[in-house]
């Protein structure tokens, strides 16, 4: 099984390639077919801040759903809602704490029949919208009210489309990938809406492999260049680019998947068995690595994306990754390479969809 799985990732335009550190194996490669991305978009909005609505600002989600597209807008607080051809329907939300307000950055996800969780990053809650963005309810429970949307396992950051059970299948896959060097940084996982798992080096990828189940590499995917993928739909990507003025830009390619494979339904992965203390001992290294953090931030007005210029002694053993790090924020993982377990932190925003400011935590 297994090496049916890495001859899968032989293909050079999207094994190797795409994820950094597959060694070519001694079996002869396996051509994969290329699910094509068309040259230019059928929907750009944010291309003329003269057109309503189109003038955004701290684009942090999109969704086409039922032929409406919802922006969150952080920058205003709002859920932008346009129809499939650009034109814009309205906006909810405004900043406050009050049913339907939002503190902070704003993430959505499809819910069941034609709706949207939203997760307000700043009141630290779960919502129900419409698929125009309109609201419905806050779910009870808090942050907790749904599984974290941007999970950590083996060293991948997996994007969950919908929060709610993992497949078995797709933890099959990422087991079998082959370790990364402590040099390398982690990779990025996410399910697209059909079900299919799709891996790169980072969000903002260009090249992405796609897996329809533990043995099963269907097919590579190559995103236009500068745009990072918010939703993988049956026919089409939706993400966000930026023009030469910085100013964002949400558009939607049509995308041809070549041959209709179906991704694995199979049973929901049972909870892999944890190292409670080593997590507690790897939790407790985070304040070392947060303090660090800050006083390099002291001392160059911005923070660090290489762990070598912090002086962070890790008692855990594990292994500190820095994903990103600049004069808004940072993002970091700490890895143990024996038992694979992970954890992470983030600081300031934007964070991983889910993440909670200076809240440390371990796996999903």
């Amino acid at each position: 099984m297994i090496g049916r799985a890495l001859r899968g990732l032989a293909n050079p335009i999207a094994g190797c390639a795409a994820l950094a550190t597959c060694a070519p194996p001694a079996e002869r490669e396996v051509e994969f077919p290329i699910w094509r991305v068309a040259s230019s978009p059928w929907l750009s909005i944010g291309t003329s801040e003269a057109d309503p609505g189109h003038e955004l600002s701290d684009v942090s989600g999109a969704r086409l759903l039922a032929g409406v597209v919802v922006i969150a807008n952080s920058g205003s607080l709002e859920l932008r809602a346009f129809d499939s051809t650009g034109k814009y329907l309205g906006a909810t939300g405004r900043s406050g704490q009050g049913p339907g307000d939002f503190a902070n950055r704003i993430y959505i996800f499809p819910a069941p029949g034609d709706s949207l969780y939203v997760f307000d990053e700043g009141n630290l809650r779960w919502s129900l919208h419409s698929a125009r963005g309109d609201y419905a309810r806050v779910l009870s429970g808090g942050a907790a009210a749904l599984p974290r949307p941007t999970w950590l396992y083996r060293r991948t950051i997996v994007e969950s489309n919908t929060p709610g059970p993992v497949p078995a299948w797709a933890l099959g896959v990422l087991r079998m990938l082959p370790e990364l060097p402590s040099s390398a940084p982690v990779r990025w996982a996410r399910f697209d809406d059909l079900g299919f798992l799709w891996l790169a080096e980072s969000p903002g990828a260009k090249l992405w492999t796609i897996f329809a189940d533990s043995t099963t590499r269907v097919a590579s995917v190559s995103l236009p260049t500068g745009f990072s993928l918010m939703q993988a739909g049956s026919d089409f990507v939706l993400g966000i680019e930026r023009d030469s003025m910085e100013q964002e830009i949400v558009r939607a390619y049509a995308l041809d998947r070549q041959r209709r494979a179906q991704a694995a339904v199979g049973p929901e992965a049972r909870p892999a068995p944890r190292d409670s203390a080593l997590e507690q001992r790897m939790l407790s290294d985070v304040p070392r690595v947060l303090m660090a953090q800050e006083l390099f931030y002291s001392q160059h007005a911005s923070y660090t994306s290489q762990p070598d210029s912090l002086r962070a002694p890790l008692e855990s053993g594990a292994e500190l990754v820095l994903l990103y790090g600049n004069k808004r924020h940072w993002a970091g993982i700490l890895f143990d390479r024996k038992t694979k377990t992970t954890c992470g932190v983030s600081v300031g925003s934007p964070a991983p969809p889910g993440w909670i400011d200076g809240l440390p935590f371990c796996g999903r």
